[in-house]
Order: C-alpha cells, then structure tokens, then sequence
C-alpha cells in the first residue's frame, strides 16, 4: 500500500528554502536515521542561515529592509529559518513513524503583490496530501499573515471539500518560553477545523498539548531549544500515527454502529441543549448514542493532589481521591468509557440565572482519566454548543482545548445558534453532524487497530510533576501499567473482531 502524506508548510517569510532547494531539504531529512543526524543536521543549517544573514548585511549594519532584499537574490537551497528548524524536526520524526513527507514555503505562493503564483502547483499538493503540518512564527499570539492569507485563499479558492477529514497540526516559534506560541496554535488549529480539518496536538510522549512550542529569539538558535524540539517530534509522531491509522482504516468498514456519548455538562433550566440534542439523535438510526447528563449532577471541585491519579489501574476503576458519597462523579464514570466519538454538549444563554453548570468542575476533575495514559485517546470529539446570540461565551474554544488534552482527535465544532426561542441553523448543524458521523466510522476503525495491534505506544509522561513521576515508577515496578494496557489491548481485540469486517475488493 503507498505510504501516506504529511505536507509540511513553511508559513516565514524568512524561510531559506524554496524551489528545487524544497526537494534538497526533504533528501536531507530521509537522509537522517538518528535523532543525533537530524541535530547535526539542523545545527548545520541554522548556522548556514545566520550566516546568509551575515553576507546580506547583518555584519555590516545595514537597515532590515535592505538586507532582506539582499537575502532574497540567495538560490534557496541551504540554510533553514526557526519556524523551518521546527517543521524540519517534525517531519522528521513523520517519516520515522513511516510517513512520506513533502515540504513548501507559503512565500513562493503568495507573494507581497498579492497574486497567488503557481495556485495550480499548490492545489495539486494540498489534495494529493494525507494531512498538513503548518509552522509559523508568533506575531502578537498569532499566526504570520502569510499563514492568514493562506487560510483565506483555501475559503476563497473553494478548496475545503479537497481537505475535509484530513489531519491538522502545527508548530510555533517565539522569541520567547512563553511568547504566544500556545495561543497562536489553539487560533489557528479552531481555524483548520472551522474549515474541515480534523484537529491535533502533539503526542502523548510530549504530555499532548497542542503542538510544537518552539523558543528563538535570534536568527539561528532554534537547535538549541531542546525542549521546544521534543515537542515538534511529538506533533510530527501524533499527526503520523493518526494519518496511517486512518489510511490503513479505509481497507475496513465498521459493521455496527458508530457509538457516540454526548457528554451534557451545561443546560438551561428549560433543558434547552437537552432536547436539541435527543431532537439530533432522532434523525440517526444509524448511530448508537447515549447522552450523559452531568449538568444535572453535583460534581464537586478537583483538588488538585500532587500524585494523580492515585494509582495506575484499569480503565473501569475509579481512581480519583474524591470519594464523598455528595460528589456523583464515580457513578457516572463507567458511562463515560467505551465510545468512539464523545460530544460535549452545552447550553449557552444570556440569562445566567436559568443555567446549570458543571463544565469547569468536570473538567477538572477528568484529569485522571488524562493521567491515567489517556483513556480517550484518538476518539473523536467535537463540542455542540446550543448559544442564543449574545451569550458570549465561547465555550467551543474551551471546550476544543480541554478535549485535545485528552490525546483525541477535534472535529468541527457544532454550533446551533438561537434567536427569540428558535435555532436558526438546524439545517447547517444537521449536515455537520452527518460529517462528523462519517469520520467517527473512519476513526473508530484506526482507533481500534492501533489499540488491536498494540501500536499506540501510550504513556503519559508526568513533566513537572515531581511525586507523580516517583509513583509512576512504582506503578510501573508493581506491573499496574501493563496491566491496564494490557485490558485496553483485550477490549480492542474483541471489538474489532465483532464490529470490524475487511472491505470486499471491487473488480
């Protein structure tokens, strides 16, 4: 079976690779069989790269303007920019997990003048490919508008049907730890899915948050950013694992029915989200779904222990510390296991005094289930948000950044809106949770195959958490690791036995 596509996209204009020098750099990166090679390697072209900047100008102190004029007349084919030395790194790491790997620069495309060149080029590329890994560099905690005029070009273009359902992840530079690079990727990864895209962050070696986080504040330091480096591996691994999981998937199909929970952790006092959600259901018999009413609950706050969960077990056992007989998360846990697509669904209203809410505390309190080598890994989620205008609430970012947390994979947010009692896009929300159904059908089956053939690798790795990495190693001496993976890997089994059948061939 051919190997599938990561499209790497270069979204700097200070990107030092164009042209044939696209193809040089991606021999380069398949050249590498180690991670100590790839250092080598792009501690090599960062310097390359400094030192363009030192012949245009830098050394002699003349005005930006002038040296980036002068940066401009160089063939292309050496040196790499920070946001190349991080999307550099994730491909990489892509291609090991067994992806094949393309890479442009945005700035070939879109130039200053505004006309669009070689769209034809472009287009042939982004239907071609499996998935997209976008890097950019941080402008105010935002992407670059080179990356703004590309995601305008693809909705202007009427290019969104050729990347519907495809994997999405990115990678961002900044000049500083925390200069805006989380924010810039949670921006633009709710733009990808607003657009189709299926979300991701980075992976569960690198505690899955939401992409690779890279820390430069001069030209050619990137390398030195150890930490930021791992992150880009992991986005590289996760948007890998999930592309082939995917691809493998299509030789399947799913024999029973997809099964969907729609979490409602906010709703009116009317029950507002309750019944646009059974109303939803109504229109399926082709799903299984069972909606999960923790709104209506008494959830109590998480309190945050230093070692969480309180000890490594398997999936059906309870392990949050908080046993009081008050607090009804440990009766709604086991409803909240066995899916393949989860919903978090929530009321949003103008009039606070009408709404019950245990959205915070529940998520809160879902830490363990994080922790505890994340439960819901590679299910597919999408918030529905039942909102009168005027709320203002935007609970679909929130909720899409807790969800990816989880190590799952975000879909496009449903979002009903309604005015004076009546939802004014029923229709739109209809045809977007058909989508979502039919991804679910793709995902369930790679899901259930990496767990079946134990590829998945899962581990969640406590950075920061002193106490939790001592009882982690403990948890792992007693064996209680392998055992609770061991219990997934069962489940897996029989699940893809009974509900997964191999697609017959067409003549």
């Amino acid at each position: 079976m051919k190997k599938p596509i990561i499209l790497g996209l270069s979204g700097s204009l200070r990107n030092a690779r164009r042209g044939k020098g696209n193809e040089n750099l991606l021999e380069s990166i398949r050249a590498a069989k180690t991670e100590g090679d790839l250092q080598q390697f792009i501690e090599q072209e960062a310097a390359e790269h400094l030192k363009a900047f030192e012949q245009a100008g830098r050394t002699d102190g003349l005005p930006f303007d002038q040296l980036y004029t002068n940066l401009k007349k160089n063939k292309g084919n050496k040196g790499l920019s920070n946001s190349e030395v991080l999307l550099t790194t994730a491909l990489w790491s892509a291609w090991d997990i067994g992806c094949e790997i393309d890479h442009i620069s945005l700035a070939e495309f879109f130039p200053e003048s505004g006309d669009v060149k070689q769209a034809d080029v472009l287009k042939k590329k982004l239907a071609e490919c499996d998935g997209v890994l976008l890097s950019t560099p941080v402008y105010f905690g935002d992407r670059s508008s080179l990356v703004q005029t590309f995601f305008n070009w693809l909705k202007q273009e009427g290019l969104l049907e050729s990347i519907k359902g495809k994997p999405f992840a990115g990678t961002a530079v900044g000049a500083k730890r925390n200069g805006g690079q989380e924010t810039t990727l949670i921006y633009q990864l709710f733009d990808a899915l607003q657009m189709g895209f299926l979300g991701l962050g980075n992976d569960s070696e690198t505690t899955s948050q939401y992409g690779g986080t890279g820390h430069a504040g001069d030209i050619g330091i990137m390398p030195q950013d150890e930490y930021g480096l791992n992150t880009a591996k992991g986005t590289g691994r996760r948007i890998a694992r999930v592309v082939l999981a995917r691809h493998h998937a299509q030789q399947y199909k799913l024999t029973g029915k997809p099964k969907i929970a729609f979490w409602l952790v906010q709703d009116n006092t009317q029950g507002g989200a309750q019944t646009f959600v059974r109303d939803l259901i109504a229109q399926h018999d082709d799903i299984d779904a069972d909606i999960v009413d923790i709104a209506g609950k008494h959830i109590m706050r998480c309190i945050a222990c230093d070692i969480c969960p309180t000890s490594i077990d398997k999936d059906e056992v309870y392990r949050c510390i908080i046993k009081s007989p008050k607090d009804n998360l440990k009766e709604l846990h086991e409803h909240l296991l066995g899916y393949d697509a989860i919903i978090p669904v929530a009321y949003s209203g103008k009039n606070r005094n009408e709404i019950l809410s245990n959205y915070q505390k529940f998520q809160e309190r879902t830490r363990y289930f994080r922790r505890g080598d994340y439960v819901f890994s590679d299910v597919l989620s999408a918030p529905l948000i039942v909102e009168e205008l005027g709320a203002n609430e935007n609970l679909a970012v929130r909720m899409m950044t807790s969800m990816v947390r989880h190590h799952t994979v975000l879909s496009k947010p449903l979002l009903a809106f309604k005015h004076n009692g009546a939802v004014l896009n029923n229709d739109e929300v209809s045809a977007l949770f058909n989508e979502f159904i039919d991804n679910t059908r793709i995902q369930a089956i790679a899901r259930l195959r990496n767990y079946s053939d134990d590829e998945h690798g899962l581990k969640y790795n406590p950075v920061g958490y002193v106490l939790s990495a001592v009882k982690d190693v403990e948890d792992q001496r007693l064996n209680r690791r392998r055992d609770m993976v061991e219990g997934r890997k069962q489940r897996a089994d029989a699940d893809f036995a009974e509900r997964v059948s191999i697609k017959p061939k067409v003549s």
